[in-house]
């Protein structure tokens, strides 16, 4: 009897594990069912704020205004507005550091060697002014010199420039990596740097929370218009475009040619304006896949080269000392970088952030013969306007600076660009602002509401 009670006993433990362990794989297979079905399968889903700013691009019906050519001075405020904006991004501009580096010529090793004992020798007695000078020179003769780098970076860091010295040290780890004082500096500098973009961006932040609250103005549509136009000219300037402000808001407005002016320079104003009202219609959009960047090429360079617009080079190109992937690539490194923007890495990002390096990631593949700048820093507007955000302008007379911190972020260091980015984003809040005739950074930040903090300067 107690036999028979033990094998059924056991039958039962038998069946019960049997059961369990059946339901266990039911489970098992559905929860991998769903994790290909959410994480596999299905697009992300993003989170953008609502596009505030997206008015910013004007409609055609708000763009257009019924003036002369050539524009008088006094006829219309929003002129008047244009030269505010205007005079308020030169003066901005002013404090600009543009870089020289593409006009530096190579010095022999004795001249690099006498210039930077000149410059430490003026830096010992205090003469500061002279060893910048030579510090300058013996950078733009030995680019590579990572002793020159360090040294360079050294002198800048203790006069409180802590940027550009982290940027230095960065460069003279990227041509000799075991140099013992650079690693040094730059353990020291790296994190404080990192602070300091943070506290930027918290800036930003607080200063489109301003503007928000001034967007219902009634010389907002003036200033917005303007902007339009400024963006226009900053953005085809960049690429060596020659027309005045006045004289591409008459193309646009009339449709009538400027005498003096190419073709070319018409059909580049024409087609970046058929591009960002584009971009006007993407911030609605949930997915930014390849097709919508071939979109946007289309429209940039439609009207410049119809046969190229909108089409992956099948060519070689050189940009200076970098060199982009080849043709045969692009299509797959296309596919990897719209996986990317629609990422949750990307997503989790700071948006200034996250549009600085779509730019900078668009640029380094340089997947169309002509185009690739405007079409990027229509993607890091589009990044923005979904993340409301207003759209940023690159100056042209920060040409330079713009493509200095590109060749940065080719030898490795992104950081430079990515601040850069930053600081056009608050030249443009700060622009808007003044175009509003409303206050300036640090009084915005000291008004109702938003307690007195210090800016940080860039």
């Amino acid at each position: 009897m107690t036999n028979v009670t033990k094998t059924r006993e056991m039958n039962v433990l038998v069946i019960v594990i049997t059961i369990l362990l059946s339901l266990i794989s039911v489970l098992l297979a559905l929860l991998q069912h769903y994790y290909f079905m959410f994480t596999i399968y299905k697009k992300p889903t993003l989170r953008f704020y609502y596009p505030e700013f997206e008015d910013l691009i004007p409609t055609d019906q708000h763009k257009y205004t019924a003036l002369d050519y050539p524009i008088p001075s006094d006829a219309h405020i929003e002129d008047s507005v244009l030269n505010d904006l205007t005079s308020a991004l030169q003066s901005d501009s002013e404090d600009i550091k543009i870089s020289d580096r593409s006009k530096r010529k190579m010095g022999t090793n004795s001249e690099v060697y006498n210039t930077i004992q000149a410059a430490l020798a003026f830096k010992i007695s205090g003469k500061n002014n002279k060893a910048m000078k030579l510090f300058e020179h013996a950078s733009a003769l030995a680019p590579d010199n990572a002793d020159v780098l360090n040294w360079y970076g050294e002198f800048l860091e203790q006069h409180h420039d802590i940027l550009t010295a982290d940027e230095l040290y960065f460069k003279a780890l990227a041509y000799s990596p075991d140099h013992k004082a650079a690693l040094s500096n730059r353990k020291r500098t790296a994190p404080v740097v990192d602070r300091l973009d943070y506290r930027m961006f918290q800036e930003i932040d607080k200063l489109k929370e301003v503007l928000k609250s001034r967007m219902k103005l009634d010389n907002f549509d003036s200033v917005k218009k303007q902007a339009y136009y400024l963006h226009i000219y900053h953005t085809v300037g960049i690429e060596g475009n020659t027309m005045t402000v006045e004289q591409l808001r008459y193309v646009l407005e009339t449709g009538h040619v400027v005498s003096g002016k190419s073709l070319l320079e018409h059909n580049e104003v024409l087609g970046l304006e058929k591009a960002m009202q584009y971009v006007k219609l993407l911030t609605r959009t949930e997915y930014i896949g390849v097709s919508e960047i071939l979109g946007i090429h289309r429209r940039v360079m439609g009207h410049v080269d119809p046969l190229k617009s909108g089409v992956f080079r099948d060519e070689k190109v050189f940009i200076g000392s970098h060199i982009p992937p080849p043709p045969e690539e692009i299509p797959a490194l296309m596919n990897n970088y719209a996986e990317w923007l629609n990422s949750e890495e990307a997503h989790s990002m700071h948006p200034v952030r996250y549009a600085a390096l779509a730019h900078y990631k668009l640029v380094d593949i340089h997947p169309f013969v002509d185009g690739n700048g405007r079409t990027s820093r229509l993607i890091m507007n589009l990044i923005l306007l979904k993340s409301g955000y207003p759209p940023v302008m690159i100056l042209k007379e920060q040409r330079e600076k713009y493509y200095d911190s590109l060749k940065t972020a080719n030898i490795g260091d992104v950081k430079p660009f990515v601040r850069f980015v930053a600081q056009c984003t608050l030249q443009i809040l700060n622009m808007y602002l003044y175009g509003t005739r409303g206050l300036s950074i640090d009084q915005a930040l000291d008004g109702p509401g938003h307690p007195g903090n210090e800016v940080v300067g860039y």
